[in-house]
């Protein structure tokens, strides 16, 4: 009685995640305006069963809000079927992100050079091409008098003398198509004038650039739908989920997207989810659901990712006001962007061996739970500690199990199984490269690649329910005397209290 009122949650709306270490009896609970209101971090090394607790506490939220607004980033294509049909998934093929919806530095961050001299001098360029590209397709689709135009058929000339009176609406940042077609006809145009002689090779860049960008299969959902593209209304929203229709999850994988362009998708995304909130005035909260975070988010300054930093800290540090929620998943915190992972009002830490990630994860959580992170290297699979806002008091739980066809795609390989089931099918080998030359990782577990062999189940990480309780009712048993004695000193030591 006295673990279960210390650990109650009672008048506040709440989700049950599994049941804590110390007796099993008591179900643990997190306050889910807590944890979402004021973020949270997922962490653990490899094999602790991180995928599966992410998937868990989403499972748990989306039970108790079934017109929810999530969108998670699946950088390995895992959680496609963990959410059943509640989830919409969008791959590199549906996924549309026209580069008119990015602002001005996610723009250059894709199509100028890596070299800060080159790169200073296309910037100067793009902000005064890309500005002229949108007054031509807003000239083109919104002529005077309601009369239609074509782009090509409006001199440039022309254009720049009204170029402020028609349009002074349109900045560099404004969500207003254009068509990549114009920018380049532009960067020609100029290319060619007399005063710009002594600079054609900035020109040339972009113009080469550009070119490749737009004929690589793998940027499509940049440039797709040039001609007649889709409304803002409709791309944002596919992507938080407006309406819901029931499936009020999007997976956005990004298993097929180049590494370059990864940055500004979750750049893009990002801001345009804090925008949404702002904009509607609170009344529609977006929770961002950050998995390999440490990949877009890294402490070292000196990788990049300066737009999608930029973006993702300002919802860390102003999201809670407008109502845009993160959750941080890494399995490497010492390698995050500390500033990032400290406005993470809940942690549930799995097992971490590096020191390193411990002493991280020390300095995100507040003094006088320190002492507990003790336990980290010992923790079992599917077993957490979790701290922070959320909580009463700090806990060790033993997660749910959650159901095989629910569990994400992150299991190991099971390497002696495979040696031993027969050579390599070329059918089979047919379809790696087919997979490779297109770009496209398969969405489900393919077929054992033995033209003979039938695959078996591949294990998860997170053990049978029966595996689970049995793995822990020796030490329940043994230590049933003392557990509420051995919280109570663990609790005194951590926030000095005499409960």
């Amino acid at each position: 009685e006295e673990l279960s009122l210390i650990f109650s949650s009672k008048g506040s709306k709440n989700i049950k995640i599994g049941r804590l270490q110390q007796d099993d009896k008591i179900v643990a609970k997190v306050r889910t305006d807590d944890l979402l209101s004021k973020h949270f971090a997922i962490l653990g090394s490899t094999g602790s069963g991180k995928s599966c607790t992410v998937a868990l506490v989403l499972r748990a939220v989306l039970d108790e809000n079934p017109d929810a607004h999530i969108v998670l980033f699946d950088p390995h294509n895992e959680y496609s079927k963990s959410f059943g049909d509640r989830a919409a998934v969008i791959g590199q093929g549906q996924l549309d992100l026209p580069i008119w919806l990015f602002d001005f530095e996610e723009t250059v961050e894709l199509l100028t050079s890596k070299i800060e001299d080159q790169k200073r001098e296309e910037i100067e360029i793009l902000s005064d091409v890309i500005l002229k590209a949108k007054h031509l397709f807003d000239r083109a689709t919104n002529g005077e008098n309601g009369a239609k135009k074509i782009a090509a058929q409006i001199k440039i000339a022309d254009m720049e003398k009204d170029i402020h009176r028609a349009g002074a609406h349109i900045s560099l940042d404004s969500p207003v198509p254009y068509r990549m077609r114009d920018v380049t006809q532009l960067i020609n145009f100029y290319m060619g004038k007399l005063e710009n002689s002594g600079n054609i090779a900035a020109y040339k860049r972009l113009v080469r650039r550009i070119d490749v960008l737009t004929n690589d299969p793998r940027y499509q959902f940049v440039f797709k739908n040039q001609a007649a593209p889709l409304s803002i209304q409709h791309i944002t929203g596919q992507i938080f989920r407006i309406p819901v229709n029931g499936k009020p999850i999007c997976i956005l994988d990004f298993s097929g997207i180049p590494a370059d362009a990864l940055n500004i998708v979750v750049s893009v995304v990002s801001r345009l989810a804090f925008e949404m909130a702002m904009w509607s005035n609170r009344k529609i909260p977006i929770l961002l659901v950050c998995e390999e975070a440490h990949r877009y988010i890294p402490a070292d300054r000196s990788q990049g990712f300066a737009a999608t930093r930029k973006s993702i800290s300002r919802i860390a540090k102003e999201g809670r006001k407008y109502g845009v929620s993160l959750g941080i998943i890494s399995q490497r915190p010492s390698e995050l962007d500390p500033s990032t992972l400290s406005q993470c009002g809940t942690i549930f830490s799995m097992r971490l061996s590096n020191e390193r990630d411990q002493q991280f994860v020390k300095a995100a959580i507040p003094d006088g739970a320190a002492s507990l992170l003790s336990f980290l290297p010992s923790l079992g699979t599917a077993e957490t500690m979790v701290f922070g806002e959320s909580v009463n008091l700090p806990m060790r739980v033993i997660l749910h199990t959650l159901e095989a066809e629910f569990r994400p795609h992150s299991s190991s390989a099971e390497f002696t199984q495979l040696w031993n089931s027969g050579e390599v099918s070329p059918s089979f080998m047919d379809t790696v490269f087919e997979n490779w030359r297109t770009r496209s990782l398969p969405s489900e577990h393919i077929e054992h690649p033995s033209s003979h062999v039938a695959a078996s189940h591949v294990a998860s990480l997170h053990p049978p329910a029966s595996h689970v309780s049995g793995q822990f009712a020796a030490n329940a048993s043994a230590q049933a005397g003392g557990n509420t004695q051995e919280l109570r000193s663990m609790m005194n030591t951590a926030f000095n209290k005499n409960i």
